[in-house]
């Protein structure tokens, strides 16, 4: 028999024993969206973790601490360059770190991207190649600091299984094999850390999650944040809520994995012996299509919202870059009328930004690097095929967390709105949209 308990919007979260106690986390990465989120998970559990060290290369944004309430004590950031050579890291690590139980990976360094339809993650070798120097430059650090973890997590993502290049496997499991249409920085990464802890005699998991959902402010890649941009943007205009994909896009189904949920579920890998040495696809367990959910945003703004385009004639079409599938059979074509960041380049959209941003204080400049920000939010958008990561794996395991992936949006723009990263909604509590 398994106990589950609820936190806040997640549900189905494990409930450990007494005796799993005293632990320390080593966690990289910790300003972005998992790293923080993985923070905030680790310091609501004090019986569990006695201690949590943070690194980043930056220090950490002013509502860091804050925001961890009474678990703050247990945490201590150290700042580390994990693309320094490997013995300033080690010397690093040594004058802060004595001992370290668990680690887990989330540092990723973005390259500048062309966004686009289907441009986003597009240089995929200069990914690989400043992302695989994170991991072994780090590795390479703990051996020098004489700092030796039984359990490493790494997290990668959806990309693993090709999404992001066309249609894949769906749902996709995580013995699929990997695809070989260009460079892949998660391929390498795993490579690097099986044979780290193969060395050092540790157990490692890797997790994978789908778009990752969650409110921090130094951390853009998160499709909620354009998104969030666009709907405020058209509600200072007074226009409606516009779908730049055609039906495909608008039905599919696709799976998000909020932040929250997702560290939960690296904190269960990490302290569930029998699922050491495997790797686990991550979401928040429920069906997600736009077409749902865009009644649910323009009511969280106040104004209404279309359904794709009719006319066939306002469609372009744009093919998969490799002229192949990640499945390896069948084709991938995006169809749409506009894209958010090229709705972004409008001198009226960017207006309204100003006039939101003197009017709340807002601290974000999302045309600054509108690639990144928009980019993201269209590729999850206008893609033309469905995304599922099948969650059967975890089940089988023993795992049964899930969220739900509308209140888990809500949940993030507000925590954005907060963060005076975006524009207030009108919407003060989650509700259902009839």
């Amino acid at each position: 028999m398994q106990q589950v308990q609820s936190k806040g919007i997640c549900h189905g979260l494990p409930v450990y024993p007494d005796d799993v106690k005293d632990l320390v986390a080593l966690v990289t990465g910790a300003n972005g969206i998992s790293g923080y989120h993985m923070v905030k998970v680790l310091a609501a559990a004090p019986q569990r973790w006695k201690k949590i060290y943070c690194l980043s290369r930056r220090p950490p944004p002013d509502y860091f601490f804050a925001d961890l309430g009474d678990g703050a004590s247990r945490v201590e950031h150290v700042s580390v360059d994990f693309l320094a050579d490997p013995h300033d890291i080690g010397n690093k690590l040594k004058e802060k770190v004595q001992h370290v139980d668990h680690v887990f990976f989330f540092s990723y360094v973005q390259p500048t991207q062309k966004g686009g339809v289907t441009g986003m993650w597009s240089d995929a070798d200069a990914l690989a190649e400043v992302n695989t120097k994170l991991i072994s430059n780090f590795t390479e650090g703990l051996e020098i600091a004489d700092l030796a973890p039984k359990r490493f997590m790494l997290q990668t993502g959806a990309k693993h299984y090709g999404f992001h290049m066309g249609p894949a496997t769906n749902p996709s499991f995580e013995s699929d094999p990997r695809v070989l249409l260009e460079n892949n920085f998660y391929y390498p990464q795993e490579d690097h850390l099986f044979k780290y802890c193969k060395e050092i005699g540790a157990k490692w998991n890797v997790v994978r999650p789908s778009y990752i959902i969650g409110a921090v402010r130094d951390n853009l890649l998160n499709q909620m944040v354009g998104i969030s941009v666009y709907a405020a943007v058209q509600a200072h205009l007074g226009k409606p809520l516009l779908f730049p994909g055609d039906f495909v896009s608008w039905d599919k189904e696709i799976c998000q994995s909020t932040a929250m949920l997702n560290g939960y579920f690296e904190e269960w890998c990490v302290l569930t012996e029998n699922v050491a040495d495997e790797a686990f696809n991550i979401q928040d367990g429920l069906n997600f299509t736009w077409g749902k959910f865009w009644p649910y945003l323009a009511k969280w703004y106040g104004i209404s919202w279309e359904a794709p385009e009719l006319d066939e004639s306002k469609y372009r079409t744009v093919e998969t870059r490799h002229g192949k599938t990640p499945r390896g059979y069948g084709t991938g074509v995006t169809r749409s009328t506009f894209s958010l960041q090229e709705w972004s380049e409008a001198p009226e959209v960017v207006q309204a930004w100003k006039e939101l941003s003197e009017k709340h204080s807002l601290l974000l400049d999302p045309f600054k690097d509108r690639a990144q920000i928009f980019g993201l939010s269209d590729s999850a958008i206008i893609g033309g095929w469905p995304l599922s990561l099948s969650m059967r794996k975890a089940r089988k395991f023993g795992f049964h967390g899930t969220v739900d992936s509308f209140e888990a949006a809500f949940e993030t723009i507000k925590g954005l709105v907060k963060m005076h990263v975006t524009a207030p909604m009108v919407a003060t509590k989650f509700e259902e949209v009839v």
